[in-house]
């Protein structure tokens, strides 16, 4: 587009970079801007790129977006016109510091730095306007919670054979207008006469907007996903992805979200698996739904629009039975659990959670498996362990079956520490049972597990309570129950009492706690800092009165799940938990 008609574009056009300028000195600064169509889906720049120019959105959506630490794209804002994009930068004369992808087919202005630098030097009230705007931007940097991904527009997509998506399709948006109201509405096709800008017309008088292609390719199924912020892939368990799908795995995107739905049958008790052709797909959860159930659907929107309960248990030995009196609690009060994540005993009470195993169920596996008949009594002669570890690995196999992460009914993820490469090793797939295990494997007491990722020990040695993991999901409101907090060891337990002829014999101190419980409470204790960052990231942390429980208080069972109980029920009483009310 040429200069003249550039500046008649513009001419109506009030960008807040104006202000302040002259009416001359306006025209000379349009008269150096370029303008540029930027496609939905591509990038404007990446973070740690050089900071070459300033941009003005003039039409259209941007999302901004950084690297997480660990590794995934964190969405921060989204960008509305009239918005300028890229000072910061130009001004520190740093790289970048995010990534900038166009939302939507964009317009935007582009400035050089060179034209800026001059800019600013001969106008100072540019460079005011900018600093006002960079002192919000830190304002709201400074004050800013957890971050949450609340997408606008979803697409629903069939990747499989065999799925209604019509059904499906009106089901979602029943649900979703039940619980965001009126002002959601779905398009699945687009009228013959009109263009895009109908779709930008539509999408601007609703609230949110539900795009459903019938095929999973196609011109309209392109249009879908480019509009959309969250995409649905509809897949029935063991059907194999359509050859028409085959282009989704390339639609990957660091802004856009994609989630695989596998509808199960209605009277399903586990889920059944995807078929394994799906395993390329760019998905970031993989989500089981029982047709017909509401419950399900509405679990599915909670976490596709970001008001998804995320909940977060902590390791500390028979202190985690705490974890299933809060569960409890949570259950009576109405409080949904929508993703379960946790460390070591933590870890194993939320994977109850994500097989949906009824409580009492759960309490009678607890009592057979730790209190009844203790696992880690299986000493042997320490070259690796105290402990051989066969009677975990039994017990973990025997109640948790084959099952994989990515097949229960509920997201969820445990933590080990990768005494390889130094880092917390984040289960999202794989068997259940080995997740569980290697997040249990207290160093020096239980061997570790060896597995392709690196050594693999308790998850407690660098992450007790993974909040942050959980939030950086970015579906909602982390609950975190931390049983790790309170003070140990201020009276000898049981295990201190006995041999005390042995001990005297030996010259230990009568009262000093034994080599197994000081393991336990080493394993925990060394993660305090980085528990102390993750606790930031929750919404909530409940910490139940736990210091009187023996880390190997097994036997204390039903008193400390009562513990978990009245304290959780205490906070809901008290309005604490009202941010995770679902209205």
């Amino acid at each position: 587009m040429g200069a003249t008609n550039l500046l008649e574009e513009l001419a109506d056009f009030d960008l807040p970079l104006w202000a302040g300028i002259d009416p001359a000195a306006r025209l000379e600064l349009q008269s150096k801007l370029q303008r540029i169509v930027l496609p939905g889906g591509e990038v404007l720049f990446e973070e740690g790129d050089p900071a070459d120019a300033l941009y003005m959105l003039v039409s259209g959506a941007l999302g901004v977006s950084v690297q997480g630490s660990h590794g995934e794209q964190q969405r921060i804002a989204r960008i509305a016109p009239p918005e300028t994009i890229g000072e910061m930068a130009l001004i520190s004369h740093a790289p970048r510091s995010a990534t900038v992808t166009a939302l939507r087919d964009s317009v935007l202005l582009t400035l050089a730095r060179t034209d800026f630098e001059d800019l600013i030097e001969r106008w100072p009230a540019v460079m005011l306007y900018l600093s006002k705007l960079l002192a919000e931007r830190l304002r709201a940097a400074t004050r800013s919670k957890p971050r949450t991904f609340t997408p606008t527009t979803f697409a629903i997509v069939p990747v499989t054979h065999g799925v209604a998506v019509s059904d499906f399709a009106q089901a979602f948006l029943a649900e979703m207008r039940q619980s965001h109201g009126a002002g959601v509405d779905l398009v699945a096709a687009m009228p013959d006469e009109e263009d895009e800008n109908w779709l930008y017309r539509f999408e601007a008088s609703r609230e949110r907007v539900i795009y459903v292609s019938p095929e999973p390719s196609g011109a309209w199924m392109e249009r879908c996903i480019r509009h959309a912020d969250h995409v649905v892939l509809l897949a029935r368990p063991g059907e194999p992805l359509t050859c028409e799908a085959e282009a989704l795995r390339a639609a990957a995107s660091g802004w856009r979200r994609h989630d695989l739905v596998l509808l199960q049958k209605p009277d399903a008790t586990r889920p059944k698996p995807a078929h394994p052709s799906l395993q390329g797909l760019p998905v970031d959860q993989r989500l089981h739904v029982r047709e017909r159930s509401r419950s399900d659907l509405q679990r599915l929107i909670r976490t596709s629009s970001g008001r998804a309960v995320g909940l977060v248990l902590a390791g500390g030995g028979a202190r985690g039975f705490a974890h299933l009196g809060a569960i409890q609690a949570l259950q009576e009060c109405g409080f949904p659990i929508d993703l379960a994540g946790g460390t070591s005993i933590g870890a194993v009470m939320a994977a109850v959670c994500a097989l949906q195993i009824n409580l009492d169920e759960a309490r009678e596996i607890m009592m057979e498996a730790f209190v009844r008949s203790p696992p880690l009594n299986d000493y042997t002669l320490p070259l690796i362990a105290l402990i051989r570890g066969l009677k975990v690995d039994a017990r973990l196999s025997q109640h948790f079956g084959q099952r994989n992460i990515e097949d229960l009914w509920l997201p969820f993820f445990c933590v080990s520490s990768n005494l390889t490469t130094g880092t917390t090793h984040v289960h999202r797939q794989g068997t259940l049972w080995r997740a569980l295990r290697a997040s249990l494997a207290i160093p020096g007491l239980l061997p570790p597990m060896v597995e392709p990722e690196g050594v693999l020990v308790d998850g407690a040695m660098m992450n007790n309570l993974p909040a942050d993991i959980m939030a950086d999901f970015q579906r909602g409101p982390v609950l975190g129950i931390d049983v790790a907090r309170d003070v140990a060891f201020t009276s000898a337990g049981d295990e201190e009492k006995k041999a005390p002829l042995l001990r005297r014999l030996l010259g230990l101190p009568a009262d000093a706690p034994d080599i197994v419980n000081l393991l336990y409470r080493s394993a925990t204790i060394s993660s305090d800092a980085q528990t102390l960052k993750a606790r930031a990231h929750a919404t909530l942390v409940i910490h139940p009165p736990l210091a009187d429980v023996p880390l190997r208080g097994w036997e204390q069972f039903e008193r400390v799940v009562e513990i978990g109980y009245r304290h959780t029920k205490e906070r809901i009483d008290a309005g604490d938990l009202d941010a995770f009310r679902m209205t």
